[in-house]
């Protein structure tokens, strides 16, 4: 289980690595323009780059982690209902429609997610400047 978990903890990081070490500065046409001109102001990187691949490896471990958190706990709630089941066959239906409430709840925690990396990959990132 260790090694599945660095594996995956490995297979997280070096996207991000990766995109930082292979980053190249960029100009934009106002800033070459001026260096061309022999001004001795440099053009810095531009964020918009960088922020938007933020926002997605940001989403890519947040819809990861309420995938794999979701999971777990179905699991455990219908393993916990199933076995409430075996030991009192007469409550099956009363535990039956918690269970089913749970699950949706559950279920639209991770939707909630996915709702918010939707969000995030869909921001205009031209307009934030730092």
């Amino acid at each position: 289980m260790k090694k599945i978990m660095l594996i995956i903890l490995v297979m997280m990081v070096i996207p991000l690595i990766s995109t930082t070490l292979t980053a190249q500065e960029t100009q934009t046409p106002a800033s070459a323009n001026t260096q061309a001109k022999g001004s001795e102001t440099p053009a810095g990187p531009t964020s918009t780059s960088t922020l938007f691949i933020y926002a997605i490896y940001l989403g890519i471990v947040g819809l990861t982690a309420a995938a794999i958190s979701g999971a777990f706990a179905q699991s455990k709630a219908l393993r916990t209902a199933v076995e409430n089941i075996g030991r009192n066959p007469s409550a099956a239906d009363s535990i039956r429609g918690v269970v089913i409430i749970g699950l949706a709840l559950i279920e639209s925690l991770v939707i909630y997610v996915l709702l918010v990396n939707l969000i995030l990959f869909f921001v205009k990132w031209t307009n934030f400047k730092f």
